[in-house]
């Protein structure tokens, strides 16, 4: 990520604090996801429960980068470029927080619908699922580049994912109606394809906070980033 130059290097450090430990936060959310589709296409039980235990790590990882952003303003006062690096950590570590959450959803419905033999990963769902973590992963380098170009493409990208959500949803609602006895597996994987959609909206929202944080240009709610 791009730095700040101070002359006060404890100062720096304490702003290199924050980068990381965003950084650190959102290489373990990623890896959750990531393991949670794995699981879920392959029906790797204990590659999903993995999910769910390290849920855990990822709440601690937020509570300390919440505290360093804390820490910071309260002791420096930071104003400007530094101010909006602390501001969008705040914001950000929710959406990697809630991330890690969606996989965990994802993980617990995996472990409901490979239990016996019945409905396989429809193939639209395997793309949404590979969208979504092309997307995060976008969102994520945009962060760790500080690359404000890259983040505003991610709007495109997300409408992609939204069409790829319908789609899947769509085919789930049809093998519901023509096989009845997959009914339940069929409906906790739509749950699933929601969470991955819910995915790609947080990236996006960090995408509108590495504009802001490069840029100063608030893009929230607006039609393009």
């Amino acid at each position: 990520m791009l730095k700040t130059p101070h002359i006060d290097h404890r100062y720096q450090g304490e702003l290199e604090a924050i980068r990381t430990a965003l950084l650190r936060m959102g290489n373990r959310a990623e890896g959750m996801i990531r393991d949670a589709a794995r699981a879920m296409q392959v029906r790797d039980l204990a590659l999903a429960r993995s999910v769910v235990s390290v849920d855990a790590e990822l709440d601690k990882l937020e509570v300390e980068t919440d505290a360093l952003c804390v820490n910071l303003m309260a002791r420096r006062a930071p104003v400007g470029a530094d101010l909006r690096l602390v501001t969008c950590a705040l914001k950000i570590v929710t959406d990697l927080e809630r991330i890690g959450d969606l996989a965990v959803n994802v993980a617990k419905r995996t472990l409901d619908i490979s239990n016996g033999p019945g409905l396989e990963v429809p193939p639209e769902v395997r793309q949404l699922a590979d969208q979504v973590l092309a997307e995060l992963q976008a969102a994520l380098e945009a962060l760790r580049d500080q690359d404000a170009n890259r983040a505003r493409r991610l709007r495109e990208t997300d409408r992609s994912v939204d069409a790829s959500h319908r789609r899947a949803f769509d085919r789930l609602i049809r093998v519901a109606k023509d096989h009845p006895e997959q009914f339940e597996r069929a409906l906790a994987m739509t749950n699933v394809c929601r969470n991955l959609e819910r995915v790609g909206d947080h990236a996006v929202n960090i995408a509108e906070m590495v504009v802001y944080q490069v840029e100063g240009t608030v893009v929230r709610h607006a039609t393009e980033l």
